[in-house]
């Protein structure tokens, strides 16, 4: 146990650390299955635990590579659902993917930053928004700035769930990151919930507006 721990205590503050969640982060625009903020958010707990100014210069280190990786990793992904189709691949079309690409495509023309910046932080939202921007034809100018505002707001709230528990206590860091971890996976859950009031509640008038 000890030598996990001091394994564990070595990623605080290492560049390649986060180049590789970085890497994560850019092959995860297409890999959709790979725990990008679970990385994020336990690497940020451990980075955390330096002392002094070393933790907060690391932390913004560490949020610099990460969007730079999902930023990246979202371009290629737009590039790729152009060029040769990506987005109506069959495993590209299940029905909840679909469903919340078909909503955010139809919400991108009146409100893109929120839509671009909300859904992201739900299960599937990244490839949703970027696909629905495929979709669009939404044009790499316009696309860009989005993406990395959308990939800023991503990467800190994971970056900042870290560090709260990683500051929080010093004495015992690989709890401090599954505490962390599993909180990042619990506002997921309940932020897909909330999120299914709401859009069962936008159906309900909708229907009601149609009957009228």
């Amino acid at each position: 146990m000890e030598e996990l721990t001091q394994w564990v205590l070595d990623l605080r503050g290492s560049g390649w650390s986060f180049a590789v969640v970085a890497l994560v982060l850019l092959i995860g625009g297409v890999v959709t299955f790979l725990p990008s903020q679970s990385l994020v958010v336990a690497l940020a707990a451990l980075t955390a635990g330096d002392e002094g100014w070393t933790a907060l210069i690391n932390l913004f280190g560490l949020f610099g590579f990460c969007v730079v990786g999902m930023v990246l990793g979202d371009i290629g992904t737009y590039w790729l659902a152009r060029g040769i189709g990506f987005g109506k691949w069959s495993w590209m079309n299940g029905r909840r993917l679909t469903a919340v690409r078909t909503r955010v495509g139809d919400q991108l023309k009146t409100r893109p930053k929120w839509v671009m910046v909300t859904v992201r932080l739900l299960p599937m939202g990244r490839i949703a928004t970027v696909l629905a921007a495929s979709d669009a034809r939404m044009p790499m100018p316009r696309f860009l700035p989005l993406c990395v505002l959308a990939s800023a707001v991503w990467v800190g709230y994971a970056v900042i769930i870290g560090a709260a528990f990683g500051s929080f206590s010093t004495d015992n860091p690989l709890l401090m990151m599954v505490l962390a971890v599993a909180t990042a996976i619990a506002l997921g859950l309940l932020a897909q919930v909330v999120n299914g009031w709401f859009e069962k509640i936008a159906d309900r008038r909708k229907a009601h507006h149609a009957a009228g």
